[in-house]
């Protein structure tokens, strides 16, 4: 008996993930390192289709670059940033009959501030995840808001042209309903409900994981369509009314960003009511 005791002692239980492999094979670990190489990686393929398919159907000019922003950097990149993460990595896996590891819970939990920048199936993680971006994007949302409230204080324009009026205020409407109001509710819920239930995680923790990560993709879409040729997306409703003599960039960048990034905010909100699913 006092041998099994000491052998058992000798031999702790391991908590958290695997340590990353050294050498060169750290560049195929799953995490923030194998999504930079995996980013450009994917950017090429999507420029490649997208000039392979306007040179067989001979469209001119083969390179545009509009269609390339679109579906190198808007569509392929994010799919790649979540590749490189390892967002996808049990499904490809099983897809492929690769043997797949089961959901043991033992890399749950944060046991450093980098867990919190991986994919972690641990509800309560998620659950600090989703607040603590939405909070960074409310106070990005709320500083947006700051400038509409500094270009109202006078009539006229002082600081913006209509444009980038417009753009201020369509752009802080969108973080505020999809990055802060809807995916705030998310993180409570992923926290309390299986506490409150008495169960280990949510009904699909991969799902659940891959659902959080969509989401600061589509809030640095959004905030980055101010840099793109044609400026941030505009509003044609109400939110336009003090530029309302000014003319909406038709097909701009910033339009194709703040559509892809609305996109991609609605498939994060139906995964995640998928993997609350009982």
């Amino acid at each position: 008996m006092s041998t099994i005791a000491e052998h058992h002692d000798a031999a702790p239980v391991r908590h958290g993930p695997p340590s990353p492999p050294r050498g060169w094979r750290r560049l195929l670990y799953p995490g923030m390192l194998r999504a930079a190489w995996m980013v450009p990686l994917f950017f090429g393929i999507g420029s490649a289709i997208v000039v392979l398919c306007r040179w067989w159907g001979n469209y001119q000019p083969i390179w545009f670059g509009e269609i390339i922003v679109l579906i190198g950097a808007l569509i392929a990149a994010p799919i790649g940033f979540l590749a490189g993460i390892g967002a996808f990595d049990y499904w490809v896996r099983y897809a492929i009959g690769s043997p797949t590891k089961p959901e043991d819970h033992s890399g749950h939990g944060a046991y450093s501030w980098r867990d919190y920048f991986r994919v972690n199936t641990d509800h309560k993680v998620i659950g600090m995840q989703y607040l603590a971006t939405t909070i960074f994007f409310f106070l990005a949302g709320g500083l947006l808001a700051m400038l509409v409230r500094a270009e109202l204080a006078k009539p006229g324009m002082q600081f913006f042209d209509n444009q980038t009026y417009n753009g201020l205020f369509s752009v802080h409407a969108s973080l505020m309903i999809f990055l802060f109001v809807i995916p705030a509710f998310a993180g409570l819920a992923n926290f309390v409900v299986p506490l409150m239930l008495g169960a280990p995680d949510m009904a699909f923790p991969r799902l659940n994981a891959l659902s959080y990560w969509l989401l600061p993709i589509a809030g640095i879409m959004m905030l980055s369509s101010f840099l793109v040729p044609g400026g941030a997306f505009a509003s044609g409703t109400t939110y336009g009314v003090k530029a309302s003599g000014s003319t909406a960039v038709a097909a701009s960048g910033g339009n194709a960003e703040q559509d892809t990034a609305v996109c991609l905010a609605g498939i994060a909100a139906f995964m995640r009511h998928l993997g609350k699913a009982p």
